[in-house]
């Protein structure tokens, strides 16, 4: 299967960090054994270089971004006029950055794995967490 990963959840498994949802910890773990594929977007590329120059990440972007490109089951999918328009339609999430997120998996047709409740509540998307 197919998922779309938000910026924290993506973070917290590159960190191995224990406040994982265990749904999303084992499709994580089934998508670096190759089992499922799990997009990214490029919002959340953008969102991990904000976090690692605060220093709220110890993740650098060169390295991320090299081991998503080292795995075939991981994917930056850009943003782009299309994920703009669709983030356009969704009317119940106003941070850009969660909106963007949601227009990704909403042009992807995608579950987003995330924690975010704001996502969570979103009507235009689903999402997977527990």
């Amino acid at each position: 299967m197919n998922y779309l990963a938000d910026t924290v959840a993506l973070v917290r498994h590159l960190e191995k960090h224990p406040a994982i949802g265990r749904r999303a910890r084992q499709i994580f773990q089934e998508a670096d054994s190759g089992e499922h594929r799990i997009y990214i977007s490029g919002m959340s590329l953008m969102e991990i270089l904000y976090l690692a120059d605060a220093r709220k990440t110890t993740l650098d972007i060169h390295g991320v971004i090299d081991t998503i490109k080292r795995s075939n089951n991981y994917l930056i999918y850009p943003v782009n006029a299309p994920i703009v328009l669709a983030a356009a339609e969704i009317d119940d999430i106003r941070e850009l950055h969660d909106r963007i997120i949601a227009g990704t998996a909403k042009h992807l047709r995608l579950s987003i794995l995330t924690s975010d409740k704001i996502l969570s509540q979103s009507k235009h998307v689903l999402t997977i967490w527990s």
